[in-house]
């Protein structure tokens, strides 16, 4: 009877074993240092990688160029400190800088361990399992996500860090159906950057919008940096704008209003037809609905009528106005963004944040010209709207208290210029909408319109944003999120007064498993003291990774070693459509990550290990519809009932799976065998693809009602357990509130610095 080593590597020969015999030849990988995942060839000779390029025929990257980093790939491979064999921990102290005295076991006593724990922890309460992951457009996460949502597992830790995407990600799926946002370099004239660069800490697709950013400067694109540094991405533009952190908002908020209330020049269409900001606001700041289907009410300017949002005689609805619906007085929700910005002058926002106020107002004239509203373009043959001026940022804007207010402000002017998924303007990131391969139809994606009308996004990497969770808590999430249903992320429970909350709550539930692949909480969580606090709560902790670290060294009981990414094979970065695939109008470019030599030492793969524990506790059926779930973009409403990509009750390898995958998307002819051979596939992008925002009957938040509606309760709920927020902030209107950076210094601190 073989090992479950010797089985992988039976089945690895079986896929890669006469191309392996050669002693020279290069082979199709995916790199995974960074959210890019660039496609790239490897050489390899006599069984070792020696070289990595990346591909010019492909458009998932830098059309053939690599960056530093995915060169120095070569280094992680043959790193001596990479864990090649299953360990256990034999020092039962943990905690930070412990020993953890590793022994090294088999793969078969690590499964049956981490088996038992895990089905313990299901008997007596699943939410005691809890996880941490790493946010990459792996199959390693897709798969672990498979093998714990069934399970019903309590939650999760931040992996990634307490503050990645707080704002970004959430504030980008509720108005462009996309993880992030990209500018369109191919026509964009007039780019306001903020708070983030091209390169990092600027969003995704870093090595393509490098390239696409440098040759748009070339060609005479303006761009104006604000942002506290100069020394970075501002060296690159016309302008650098000193700010004060965390105060753009301000910039942002005193911009909309010169735009709106003095130079009037703003697209008042995508306001009517693409927002709700035609949606009737009564008294109480929520929407006014039809009594009957609790639709959201607008008025009809060409016949004066009252009707709901799809009703399908709708032609021009109204963002101005007074009217009355059933004996309530109501205005668009338009008009009352329009009179709450009157307050932010130019003038206040400069004493805010420095910036000079005819800075402020030449910004505004500058955006609003750049913009060329209303104006459309040609492209292949398709008319779409031209809008080649933006605002962007990214981490800088949304690494403070008030993030959601400072990204909704900043979009807030994108929304005014109507620049929105169009020719010129901002994009969504990666592949959010998709008419499919042109020969099969398959890998068709598209955002829809939701529930109130609003956009929905057709493909995601987390739970969907929309429509809002309902409130169920406090006792059923120990990151409260069932009270927080409105938060992208959450700090707890990683968090100094976690336990002060949680006996609050009535401590419903303890700690018990914790499984985690990649991430580092210790580091990633800014507190380490903090996590060491809530880690030491539970009683078992298995991890999976291709490197030891502190997480690791001072809590796992078990770590499995993990390939390097030049020895896996995995579909994720065939469908992490939202966080690295080509953006504007890149091609589709559709790669497999495939390993280029066999594994070294006792390495696997994510989804032969997540394989063999779903077998083990009888959880394949559930992983599979997860997995379907993903490869079948069931989100898309048009993809709902075709026929499953994967069987509930399929058995089948990874290397199996993955071959049925991509032959159910592009045909029968290109299974594993032949994207083992060819590496890629890459189709042209359409007009409508890249510009959809006029091609999708659906609307974006400028007026955040959600907010208003559930505010009242979640303070009490908060309230009930000690859970003290500034809640004046859970308002529809975007709202200038200062951080806390500039309101509270140290105590101990000899010079107001922030």
């Amino acid at each position: 009877m073989m090992s479950i080593i010797e089985e992988d590597r039976a089945r690895y020969k079986e896929i890669f074993g006469e191309r392996d015999k050669q002693k020279d030849y290069w082979a199709y990988n995916v790199c995974s240092l960074c959210y890019n995942a660039c496609g790239i060839r490897v050489r390899v000779v006599d069984g070792k990688p020696v070289a990595v390029e990346g591909i010019p025929e492909s458009d998932k990257g830098a059309q053939g160029g690599i960056c530093a980093r995915g060169v120095a790939g070569l280094d992680m491979y043959y790193d001596p400190n990479r864990i090649l064999y299953p360990v256990k921990r034999t020092n039962p102290k943990k905690g930070l800088h412990e020993d953890p005295k590793w022994e090294r076991i088999s793969w078969e006593e690590a499964l049956d361990t981490i088996t038992e724990k895990l089905e313990e922890a299901m008997e007596k309460d699943s939410r005691t399992i809890f996880s941490s992951g790493s946010p990459s457009p792996t199959a390693g996460s897709t798969g672990f996500a498979g093998l714990l949502r069934p399970m019903k597992a309590g939650g999760s830790i931040g992996g990634a860090g307490i503050m990645c995407g707080g704002s970004t990600h959430h504030i980008g799926a509720l108005q462009s159906a996309a993880w992030d946002i990209i500018p369109d370099y191919r026509y964009c004239n007039y780019i306001l950057r903020c708070g983030g660069n091209e390169g990092w800490g600027g969003g995704r697709q870093a090595s393509s919008t490098i390239r696409l950013a440098a040759t748009a400067r070339e060609r005479g694109m303006k761009m104006k940096v604000m942002d506290p540094q100069g020394f970075t991405v501002a060296s690159k533009g016309q302008e650098w704008i000193p700010i004060l952190p965390a105060t753009d908002i301000a910039v942002f908020m005193a911009i909309a209003n010169l735009i709106v209330n003095e130079i009037g020049i703003y697209d008042k269409e995508f306001i009517r037809q693409k927002t709700n900001g035609s949606y009737l606001i009564g008294p109480d700041r929520l929407f006014v609905r039809d009594g009957q289907t609790n639709k959201p009410l607008l008025f009809d300017e060409t016949d004066s009528k009252i009707k709901t949002y799809d009703d399908p005689t709708l032609t021009q609805p109204t963002i101005e106005g007074e009217f009355t619906v059933s004996g309530v007085k109501c205005q668009p929700a338009f008009a009352l963004i329009k009179e709450h910005l009157k307050q932010y002058e130019p003038d206040w926002a400069s004493e805010v944040s420095t910036v000079p106020a005819d800075t402020i107002r030449q910004l505004a004239r500058e955006l609003v010209e750049e913009a060329k509203i209303g104006s459309f373009i040609e492209i292949d043959g398709v008319q779409v709207p031209y809008r080649p001026a933006c605002v962007v940022g990214y981490k800088g804007l949304q690494t403070h208290q008030n993030s959601h207010h400072q990204y909704t402000a900043m979009q807030q002017i994108n929304i005014l210029l109507g620049n929105m998924d169009v020719c010129g303007g901002l994009l969504g990131s990666g592949g959010i909408k998709g008419f499919g391969h042109p020969e099969t139809g398959g890998f068709r994606v598209s955002p829809f319109a939701g529930e109130d009308g609003m956009l929905t996004t057709g493909v995601w990497g987390a739970r969907s944003i929309w429509p809002i969770r309902k409130i169920t808590g406090p006792g059923t999430a120990w990151n409260f999120s069932d009270i927080l249903p409105h938060a992208f992320g959450s700090p707890f429970p990683v968090s100094e007064d976690w336990d002060e909350l949680w006996d609050n709550v009535g401590r419903p539930f303890e700690p018990g498993v914790y499984f985690s692949y990649g991430g580092n909480p210790v580091v990633n969580c800014v507190r380490p003291e903090a996590v060491e606090k809530f880690l030491k709560k539970a009683h078992f902790h298995a991890s999976f990774q291709p490197f030891h670290n502190e997480t690791t060294e001072g809590f796992c009981d078990i770590v499995l070693p993990e390939t390097h990414y030049l020895e896996r094979l995995d579909y994720g970065p065939a469908f992490g459509l939202i966080i690295a695939f080509p953006t504007g109008l890149d091609k589709w470019s559709v790669h497999l990550r495939m390993p280029v030599t066999e594994p070294k030492g006792e390495t696997r793969d994510p989804l032969d290990v997540v394989n063999d524990l779903t077998d083990r506790m009888g959880l394949r059926e559930e992983c599979n519809a997860m997995r379907d779930s993903t490869v079948g973009f069931r989100l898309t409403p048009e993809n709902k009932d075709t026929p499953p990509v994967i069987e509930p009750e399929d058995r089948s390898s990874s290397g199996e799976l993955i071959d049925k995958i991509m032959k159910y998307h592009f045909g029968k002819g290109r299974g594993l065998d032949w994207f083992r051979d060819n590496g890629f596939i890459t189709w042209d992008k359409k007009p409508e693809e890249c510009y959809w925002r006029w091609f999708v009957n659906a609307r974006i938040p400028i007026y955040f009602e959600g907010l208003e509606a559930d505010r009242e309760e979640i303070k009490k709920r908060g309230e009930g357990i000690g859970l003290h927020l500034e809640w004046e902030r859970y308002t529809g209107l975007t709202t200038y509130f200062p951080s806390i950076v500039h309101t509270e210094l140290p105590p101990d601190s000899e010079f107001d610095l922030f």
